[in-house]
């Protein structure tokens, strides 16, 4: 389903739904197993952080859903509780959906190759708003990369990554997709557990407007989920000149990797 045609008779979770079983019905999840040989290709932070979270042995993820409760702002002051679930596809043909809800607005964020796209209905059905353009590319290509790092970071071993080890806890990470080239800056402590996610890419668009604003994501309170370790807990941060923006609070529901269809 075309995110272009607007219809306010079309909710913002049918065209999710839409969107990712048809995504479904063409991708495969054919993989293979994650030996020591992958990890040895990686920078040393990155390869220990795929062995302490339990990745080692396991399958690439070629797929992966999340889902994530927690509280989201527009505005400092204006807080409410929200609930997400998301799809994505890190193989033939990459694609991130993404859909956020509470008992007011409804929220699809799409990305493929056809590029990225942001919708909001209120009450799930009525537009009011709809972001898309080079500037919202970059930023959801940006997202992208930070979901793999939260909650696939197995896919890490053959994904289309330039790394830059900056020290024995930081690396560089610069990934190449669909005509957009974004980095982001990884931070591990001494578990090499991943603790934040920075980057300078990632656009602030509202309103027909974009921003390059500082983004960053801490993470905190890893546990097992499934047999794989993975943080529990993280924010979303725009480090504006004058103040930090804590825009979201998020903690992981579940996640499950090479799912065979939609199931929720």
């Amino acid at each position: 389903m075309a995110l272009g045609i607007l219809s306010s008779c079309s909710s913002a979770k049918q065209m999710y739904k839409n969107d990712v079983k048809e995504v479904f019905n063409k991708q495969s999840i054919e993989t293979r197993v994650i030996t020591t040989n992958d990890l040895a290709k990686l920078p040393a932070p990155v390869a220990k952080y795929l062995e302490y979270c339990g990745w080692l042995g396991k399958n690439i993820p070629r797929n992966f859903y999340l889902s994530l409760e927690g509280r989201f702002s527009l505005k400092p002051d204006k807080e409410v509780k929200i609930n997400t679930e998301q799809y994505n596809w890190l193989n033939q043909q990459p694609a991130r959906h993404f859909y956020i809800s509470n008992p007011m607005i409804a929220g699809y964020h799409c990305y493929n190759e056809k590029g990225a796209t942001m919708l909001i209905k209120l009450f799930g059905r009525f537009k009011v708003a709809y972001e898309a353009g080079p500037e919202m590319d970059q930023a959801e290509l940006v997202t992208y990369l930070n979901d793999i790092c939260l909650a696939a970071p197995g896919a890490l071993v053959d994904a289309p990554i330039e790394w830059e080890t900056i020290d024995d806890f930081t690396v560089k990470a610069t990934i190449s997709q669909y005509g957009q080239t974004v980095s982001a800056t990884l931070y591990f402590n001494e578990k090499y557990e991943l603790t934040n996610f920075v980057s300078n890419d990632r656009y602030a668009v509202t309103d027909g407007k974009s921003e390059n604003i500082p983004w960053s994501t801490p993470f905190r309170d890893y546990v097992d989920c499934n047999g794989i370790k993975l943080p529990s807990y993280g924010e979303a941060i725009w480090h504006y000149p004058d103040h930090d923006f804590i825009y979201a609070k998020l903690q992981v529901k579940d996640v499950m990797w090479n799912m065979p269809e939609y199931k929720r």
